[in-house]
């Protein structure tokens, strides 16, 4: 349960500092926060001379949205040796549209011409160059099963550097479908898929030498 609504969490934060420079007060203090409502999914296709993992997670938040599709396709030769392949990586904060349905009962996205950057590398994973691209993404998920909640406080100290850590979320499994970079995924090629609202926080302090 936590692991599910942390990875919904580190996908969705928003991060806003409040941090002065050390000269200006004898401690920095940095907050971190986080309410919203999030989702995520990934799915793995494949054919005899390639196989493509997509990733998709979104959040909408009081202090914004945030939208990062991640696909990166794996390519073989006739014999199973890998020879190379893409990565194509979108991280947005405006032009697609997200609605969670409560109680965590669904969910959709959509968004066009949505800016990405797309990666070539070879059979030993070097980079082989990198260019600008675009990218169409549309995704529903239905909530399936029952929903669960966790929620932690957490402090830690080290000499001059403390921080504080509180959390609490709701999450539910969901079946995700859509299409993203004009690939069609389908509820079999699911490897996981969630729904979720979170309300987060860390609080980070920082005196002299430690920062």
């Amino acid at each position: 349960m936590r692991r599910a609504l942390a990875g919904l969490a580190v996908a969705a934060f928003t991060v806003l500092a409040l941090a002065g420079p050390a000269s200006a007060a004898p401690a920095q203090v940095t907050h971190f926060r986080f309410s919203g409502t999030v989702a995520d999914a990934l799915w793995s296709t494949s054919s005899a001379t390639s196989s493509t993992f997509t990733s998709v997670d979104v959040s909408k938040s009081t202090q914004g949205s945030r939208l990062v599709v991640d696909q990166v396709t794996d390519n073989y030769d006739a014999n199973g040796n890998f020879t190379g392949g893409t990565n194509t990586l979108a991280d947005v904060n405006s032009g697609f549209s997200f609605t969670l349905r409560q109680p965590l009962a669904s969910a959709s996205l959509s968004g066009s011409s949505l800016p990405t950057t797309t990666c070539t590398f070879d059979a030993n994973f070097n980079t082989t160059g990198c260019s600008a691209t675009t990218i169409d993404v549309s995704v529903t998920w239905t909530g399936q099963g029952a929903t669960t909640r966790g929620w932690f406080n957490e402090r830690f100290k080290n000499g001059g550097f403390s921080e504080i850590d509180h959390f609490y979320g709701t999450n539910r499994h969901a079946v995700a479908t859509g299409t993203v970079g004009g690939l069609t995924l389908s509820a079999s090629e699911l490897q996981f898929a969630d729904l979720g609202t979170l309300k987060s926080g860390t609080v980070t302090i920082c005196v002299g030498n430690s920062c």
